[in-house]
């Protein structure tokens, strides 16, 4: 990897480290101290914290699974490591599934669900590919599978420019420019990361055989 390459991804991986955290740190604000978690304890409480507890795991996980240096020199680390993640992402998706389906907002709905799903699908198949010794397509699924988890950063800078910035400026009412923006927020990322792992590396391939 050349140094330019380096420095590439020591600012990528940097970015996405401080975005985290920020809007991490926004969003326990918001829902634990601002909007609230429900009355009781199993108003909703119990899910938001399962899922804020479960979900931290596969963002803090990330950045340290992908990181060649560590991967090539501590496997056994990053194989147990790679199972936590596995566990939080798949408890994480089905308690946002559950998030999904009773929130009040109908317009969030859908959108929350398909993410959750989707979420689950790419984390499952992150597993079946490595425990049938597929490195290259686990690699590609858990790419896929942390873009989903980084879900809640977009969706927040979305938020920021619709409503900050006036990003969805031709779309008048606000419960259509919520669910406008909740569903790029998980489809622009992996429509993005489709085009550089595989949409765009296909168009390239020659194809040997006459």
């Amino acid at each position: 990897m050349t140094i330019t390459k380096k420095i590439y991804w020591k600012a990528f991986w940097t970015s996405i480290i401080i975005l985290s955290a920020y809007y991490l740190y926004r969003a326990i604000l918001f829902r634990f101290y601002q909007e609230g978690i429900g009355q009781t304890f199993w108003d909703k409480q119990f899910l938001f914290i399962f899922h804020l507890l479960t979900a931290i795991l596969p963002l803090a996980l990330g950045p340290l699974q992908f990181w060649n240096w560590f991967r090539n020199r501590y496997t056994n680390w990053h194989r147990l490591l790679g199972k936590i993640y596995i566990v939080g992402s798949l408890l994480g998706g089905i308690s946002a599934f559950i998030l999904g389906v009773l929130q009040p907002y109908e317009g969030s709905i859908v959108p929350v669900v398909i993410l959750s799903l989707l979420w689950l699908f790419m984390t499952t198949a992150a597993w079946v590919t490595i425990r049938n010794k597929n490195i290259k397509a686990h690699r590609l699924f858990m790419i896929r599978s942390y873009t989903l988890a980084l879900t809640f950063v977009w969706l927040r800078i979305l938020s920021d420019l619709v409503y900050k910035h006036n990003l969805l400026f031709f779309i008048k009412r606000e419960e259509i420019k919520d669910t406008t923006y909740e569903w790029m927020s998980w489809v622009l990322p992996i429509l993005l990361v489709e085009l550089f792992i595989s949409w765009i590396p296909s168009m390239k391939h020659k194809n040997n055989f006459r």
